[in-house]
């Protein structure tokens, strides 16, 4: 026997001798090695799975490694994750130069049992980073968990970090569905911004009860994702039992159909801690609505105020004519010189509008216009014109305007067109005042000097707006949430001035002032690409409302398609983050006469295709509007009084006129129409496929 043979006998022998001596002496204990559970309620980092399957890993510009190169079906996997008593939120940090997708947090396997779902967007680029929250449910104790991403073709999205909460926050988006316990409702699918499925068949004295909503230091606001065939009726949110303090109520609308999305507001006080949520639903007989989700704020709801839930219209004021008395001597807009309109080359404005309601009008180089009266035309230099412009928007139910600034407006040199322009916007709050209108300043800095823009807009803003014209002081001035409105249009456009870094130094610079900042933004904003610059998404996102630019962008073919790509989308996304929404709307557009372009470009179809735009917008819930303009008659997007036909318009000279579809509308028929429109968004009239209004 040699060494190493008696060395292997005798050694199980000297351990077991060991062990007994230490525990005797009671100087030693023993415990199996097990891996220890990592919390689900920390941010865990993407990139610390234990397994995986199709996912690569790079560098992230939020520093360590992001998951990225996600297509469907791939997943990534934590093992033994402690859910401890439960989770009810479920947090990702996330980014996608495509469409976005879908996280699906499942336990033990990749199929195995669903506890959340987050929707993930586009964001404009693959290192633009947002957080996703959704509601969680079904997680305690320890598992393995499976993070599943789905979507269509192609890679998806990238992955930071992820995180659950064991708090229900009451100021993230709580889907009506995921109700802890309920008494009389059903669940069914929706169509609704975000797919998935809805509380319906709701009669009176039905609730829903969510527990361990957390409310934090106070909640002053709710907001409810609702939709009713039938009259409505109101929503209460009760603490802690169905007679229990009532902190809020939101009183539901008819919207037209089951599946017309509006969202509603209410205010709240009373509520603050954690608690269990009762929502309880009282009207009439008979199923009262349906309710997709509801979220509550620490502001004021977002349907109060001057523009939130409002109509407003674009105002250019930017018409002269020669003898008017303005410094610009002469028919500036009208013509694309000095010299009065002339047939031929110099005329610059498509729709010739309908003269026979202005007290001042100004004679042209026109001839007769067809029923022989003398081709005139008005100034926007005339306190009588702005009058009768916001007089038609009393008439007709627009709610205001937004007055139109540019670059030259803000020049500090003394000029003639800073002059006139200032002269119009005191004009402008003039007759808001008198009629009962409101408006608010729109910076267009389309074509400002690049080098100093930012300081021009705060310059005039300070010296121009608020101290000499005092436009701000007026009655009439729009407030929404109690602060000022100012609009910055051209945010991010490939063809307007200013850096990321530019426009949020300005953003911020109207906050600090508690000045509420409305961005006309891109139509692809959200995606960052084709007319919108890449790397603006914080931009965007520190808006207080994304207003896009959709003019000139689609025909009546195109509107479902944008609906579905662009409105729906854009929606979804403002929504969650709690930035309001102002789609544009517009009738039409041609400026052949401008530009010699095509005629009648886009048509207006008789009213058809501004409807239709309306119609889809509503359908999602959204009662927000901006029409694109109101006496914009040089790109023939006016919805102000305008020409009804041929013998309304010079004889020599080709002007587009309302009847260009061949159906007969009156000069007003568009004033009307968006009547119309905002009584829709406001649920004063159903809500149909067909607009109401009659043609004559």
């Amino acid at each position: 026997m040699n060494v190493n043979q008696r060395f292997r006998m005798t050694w199980p022998r000297f351990c077991a001798a060991l062990l007994t001596a230490a525990l005797l002496l009671g100087q030693w204990a023993w415990s199996p090695s097990v891996a220890s559970a990592a919390s689900a309620f920390v941010q865990t980092a993407a990139s610390g799975y234990s397994s995986q399957s199709g996912i690569q890993l790079e560098s992230s510009s939020e520093g360590g490694q992001n998951v990225a190169f996600i297509d469907n079906g791939d997943y990534i996997a934590f093992s033994n994750v402690d859910f401890g008593s439960g989770a009810s939120t479920f947090q990702v940090r996330v980014a996608s130069n495509a469409s976005g997708g879908a996280i699906e947090a499942r336990l033990d396997g990749v199929n195995g049992t669903l506890v959340a779902t987050a929707q993930v967007p586009g964001t404009g680029g693959w290192q633009n980073w947002t957080t996703v929250t959704t509601n969680a449910s079904g997680a305690t104790g320890v598992h393995t968990l499976y993070l599943k991403f789905t979507g269509g073709s192609g890679n998806l999205f990238n992955m930071l970090w992820f995180k659950f909460a064991s708090g229900l926050s009451a100021f993230n988006q709580i889907e009506a569905e995921a109700y802890n316990g309920q008494s009389g409702i059903q669940t069914e699918p929706t169509s609704d911004a975000g797919g998935g499925s809805n509380v319906g068949f709701i009669d009176n004295g039905d609730y829903l009860t969510f527990n361990g909503v957390d409310f934090g230091s106070g909640a002053s606001s709710v907001q409810a994702r609702v939709a009713s065939a039938a009259g409505g009726g109101s929503i209460e949110f009760r603490l802690d039992s169905l007679t229990g303090t009532l902190i809020g109520t939101v009183a539901v609308s008819g919207t037209g159909g089951w599946q017309n999305w509006t969202t509603a507001s209410g205010q709240v006080s009373g509520a603050s801690g954690v608690h269990n949520l009762y929502v309880k639903f009282t009207g009439g007989a008979g199923n009262l609505m349906n309710l997709n989700w509801f979220k509550f704020g620490t502001g004021t709801p977002t349907s109060g105020g001057d523009v939130v839930g409002k109509l407003f219209a674009g105002y250019q004021g930017w018409f002269n004519a020669q003898g008017d008395g303005s410094p610009n001597g002469g028919w500036v807009h009208w013509s694309k010189n000095s010299s009065a309109p002339t047939a031929g080359s110099n005329v610059n404005f498509e729709l010739y509008p309908d003269i026979r309601e202005y007290s001042k009008l100004y004679q042209t180089n026109l001839a007769n216009l067809a029923n022989g009266t003398q081709a005139k035309l008005f100034s926007s230099y005339d306190q009588e014109t702005v009058n009768k412009h916001f007089e038609w928007m009393q008439t007709y139910n627009i709610d205001g305007a937004a007055l139109q600034r540019f670059g030259a407006d803000e020049s500090d040199t003394p000029n003639n067109w800073k002059t006139n322009r200032d002269s119009v916007a005191v004009k402008v709050k003039n007759a808001a005042e008198t009629y009962g209108r409101k408006f608010y300043v729109m910076y267009d800095i389309t074509g400002m000097d690049a080098s100093n823009w930012v300081n021009a807009v705060k310059h005039d803003w300070t010296t121009n707006v608020v101290n000499n014209m005092h436009l701000t002081s007026s009655s009439a001035y729009a407030k929404q949430n109690g602060k000022i409105v100012v609009c910055i249009w051209g945010i991010g456009f490939t063809d307007r001035p200013g850096t990321a870094a530019e426009h949020q130094s300005l953003i911020d610079w109207f906050k600090a002032q508690n000045v509420y900042v409305i961005g006309g933004v891109p139509t692809y904003w959200r995606t960052g690409n084709n007319d919108s610059k890449s790397g603006f998404m914080s931009v965007y996102e520190s808006l207080d409302m994304l207003s896009p630019w959709f003019v000139g962008r689609f025909g009546a073919a195109d509107v479902d398609n944008y609906s579905t790509n662009q409105y729906g989308p854009d929606l979804t996304y403002t929504q969650q983050r709690n930035i309001a929404y102002q789609p544009v709307i517009w009738p039409g557009f041609a400026w052949s006469n401008m530009t010699g372009g095509p005629t009648n470009q886009i048509p207006r179809l008789h009213g058809d295709f501004m409807w239709q735009q309306a119609y889809r917008l509503k359908q999602l819930g959204i009662n927000t509007g901006y029409i694109a303009m109101f006496d914009e008659y040089d790109e023939g997007t006016a919805i102000a009084k305008a020409a009804e036909n041929s013998a309304m318009i010079p004889t020599n000279q080709y002007f587009l006129t309302l009847n260009a579809d061949g159906v007969a509308v009156s000069s007003d028929f568009y004033l009307r129409l968006a009547g119309d429109i905002n009584r829709m968004f406001k649920g004063q009239i159903p809500v149909t496929a067909s607009h109401p209004t009659t043609h004559q």
